[in-house]
Order: structure tokens, then C-alpha cells, then sequence
């Protein structure tokens, strides 16, 4: 059965195979079509973008196979597109588990308020979690994407939202927790420095990450 979500899995031999075959099952049950392809290390952005190209589906989202999908998560998304036509994306939140998924005791990423642009720029978690995108709007930033490098997901969703923008149509966030995030010595965020946001801060027209901010700050007072 053909579904109109594609979904990525971009893998890496540092991976578990019980991790992922885990998320297997877990997207079986989602109406998605799984597309798994393999990383490519050192190049985040560019493994993003050709994830992101596979498929005809109208939506497009990824996962990390590390992590844990629940149930429902992906009709909640699609629903919320379904509700808010002017959407870009829309995301549900997560919550931080150890490596054998025990509970880690910290607030789940969930927003009962909702898209903060002052969030956005200012808190990495705020955009976090599981997303759905429409392709329509993606697809034009696939070269950006694969530009971007390792922060290449801040590019997409701050291109999308626009935050610095008052008028930019918004993401609409499902305040529910839509992944366990594993939490381990590979966690690809751990590798995150200031270069690489500064990088795609000019990647979007601004001198750097803190102009980014100052700017959005601005424009939402």
C-alpha cells in the first residue's frame, strides 16, 4: 500500500540493529512509505537532501534510527496540515529516554502555546521532535539543505517559519509527545558548534546566528 507521506532513515554503521529494527516496526504501523538509505558521514546536509528528494508523496518527514515513533503520531500531523492549510510544516513534540529507554526526568518538548518565533532562534528543542513537511514547500530547498551541513534541519525549518518575519505563514505544532529521543555518546547533536549556525544564519541573509536573533526579537516585540 502506497501512503502520501514519505518517510527517510538515513543509517550509519554506529547504529544499533535492534535500535533499528525497532524503528521498523514502529513506522510499519504509521502511514508513511519507509525509505531507508545510507548516510553519508560528514555530510549531513547532503544525505538529508537526497532523503528528502525520494518519493512522489505530497508530504515528506525523516527519523533517526535511534529513536522510538509512537503510535498515531503521523495522523495527528496530518490532520493538523489538513486544518491549517497555510502550514508549511507542522511537529509534535518528544521525550529524552537513556539508551535502554528508561524515562529521563525532564519536561517532554511539548508547547501547549504553541509556534514561538522568539523560541525558535533561541532554543534548539523548541522545532524538535517529529515533523511533517509539504514536499511543495521543501523541495525548493533541497540545494540549501544540502548546503547547510550538519545544521541543515535549523536551515529548512527557520527558512519555512520565517521567524524574523511577522507576516510568514507558521508551523502549527501538535503538543503531544511524538518520539522517544534516545540520549547516547553518538547523538549527532552532540557534534554542534556556533560555526554551524552561523553558517546558515548567512545561508538566510544575516550576519550571523546572534543578528538572526536580534532581528526576530525585533519583529516580535
Amino acid at each position: 500500500m502506497t501512503h502520501e507521506i514519505d518517510c527517510h532513515v538515513l543509517t550509519l554503521p554506529r547504529f544499533r540493529d535492534d535500535w533499528m529494527a525497532d524503528l521498523r516496526a514502529d513506522l510499519a504501523r504509521e502511514p508513511v512509505n519507509q525509505h531507508w538509505m545510507p548516510g553519508i558521514d560528514g555530510d549531513l546536509g547532503g544525505a538529508r537532501a537526497a532523503g528528502f528528494a525520494v518519493g512522489a508523496a505530497p508530504y515528506v518527514t525523516s527519523q533517526d534510527p535511534d529513536d522510538r515513533v509512537l503510535p498515531g503520531v503521523y495522523a495527528a500531523l496530518r490532520q493538523a496540515l489538513d486544518n491549517n492549510p497555510s502550514a508549511p510544516f507542522a511537529w509534535a513534540g518528544e521525550k529524552l529516554v537513556l539508551d535502554d529507554l528508561t524515562d529521563i526526568k525532564t519536561p517532554p518538548h511539548v508547547w501547549p502555546y504553541g509556534y514561538s518565533p522568539r523560541a525558535h532562534v533561541r532554543h534548539g528543542t523548541h522545532v524538535h521532535g517529529v515533523k511533517l513537511y509539504r514536499r511543495e514547500c521543501v523541495t525548493p530547498l533541497l540545494d540549501g539543505i544540502r548546503a547547510a551541513g550538519l545544521a541543515c534541519e535549523f536551515y529548512l525549518d527557520w527558512a519555512l517559519a520565517k521567524p524574523w518575519n511577522a507576516d510568514a505563514p507558521r508551523p502549527v505544532h501538535v503538543p503531544i509527545v511524538g518520539r522517544l529521543w534516545r540520549q547516547h555518546e553518538h547523538n549527532g547533536s552532540r557534534q554542534f558548534k556556533r560555526a554551524h549556525f552561523d553558517h546558515v544564519a548567512r545561508m538566510l541573509g544575516f550576519a550571523s546566528m546572534e543578528a538572526l536573533r536580534a532581528t526576530t526579537i525585533e519583529a516580535t516585540r
